[in-house]
């Protein structure tokens, strides 16, 4: 294997573990730790993390690397704009969609199937239902709107998680009934209709996931009420970065 192509390794593997939020959002990643972890040298470990600070799902600061730790009005903002761009793709994605790319969904939606029997397996299942939505949007011909797509599910990667925890078997039976539909719509040509499916689908994560960051953050306000606020003003202050990435 070559040391770009471990790199790409180390990159999906790092990329799952925020996914399954097994690097959870404000966590320090120890470049160590991990290539311990993943059976590597650092070197490999550390290129995927700089990779990861471009995606923006990785901060470097305090001369340390961090997962992003989204707000609740930032989700919003995103979930915002990937409406947008899901419910333009899917009407294209109707009049172009391929037989090779209906097939490849349908093989994904079994594979969601059955993992769905296996709650140990969620981050799988989640990093599967992203795909569902990665190929239609690559099934619309449309090159800026599917790398548009791709930039911002990279950045949401921190918190998508979110959509399936807790969630009932009924929700998650809802929302694997509304990707079935929205697959068997786009086969047929029917894009209008795949696009009210996929809002209402985008709009029940967005409701969902925001509920849960605004009670993470009601439950910390009160700790963070309680820190002096000289402490506060140090930690935010820290030390800057330069654009060559050394503190000063």
């Amino acid at each position: 294997m070559s040391e770009r192509q471990l790199g790409d390794v180390i990159l999906d593997r790092l990329r799952t573990m925020i996914i399954s939020n097994e690097l959870r959002p404000g966590m320090k990643l120890v470049d160590r730790a991990l290539a311990r972890d993943l059976g590597v040298s650092r070197t490999p470990v550390r290129e995927a993390l700089g990779r990861l600070v471009e995606i923006g799902i990785v901060d470097y600061r305090e001369r340390g690397f961090y997962v992003v730790n989204a707000d609740s009005r930032r989700v919003a903002d995103l979930y915002h704009l990937r409406e947008i761009l899901e419910v333009g793709s899917i009407q294209l994605a109707a009049a172009n969609v391929q037989p090779t790319d209906i097939q490849e969904l349908r093989d994904i939606l079994l594979q969601i199937e059955k993992l769905q029997a296996n709650p140990a397996r969620k981050g799988e299942e989640v990093r599967l239902g992203l795909a569902i939505h990665q190929i239609l949007a690559r099934s619309s011909g449309n090159r800026a709107i599917q790398q548009a797509l791709d930039r911002l599910l990279d950045q949401m990667l921190t918190f998508v998680w979110m959509e399936v925890l807790n969630e009932s078997e009924e929700a998650s039976a809802t929302s694997h009934r509304e990707h079935k539909l929205i697959v068997d719509l786009v086969d047929t040509g029917r894009g209008q209709e795949a696009a009210e499916v996929i809002r209402v689908h985008l709009r029940s994560a967005r409701e969902h996931v925001i509920s849960v960051m605004r009670a993470r953050e009601a439950l910390f306000a009160p700790a963070r009420a309680s820190i002096p606020m000289e402490i506060v003003h140090h930690r935010a202050a820290g030390p800057q970065i330069n654009k060559g990435g050394s503190c000063v």
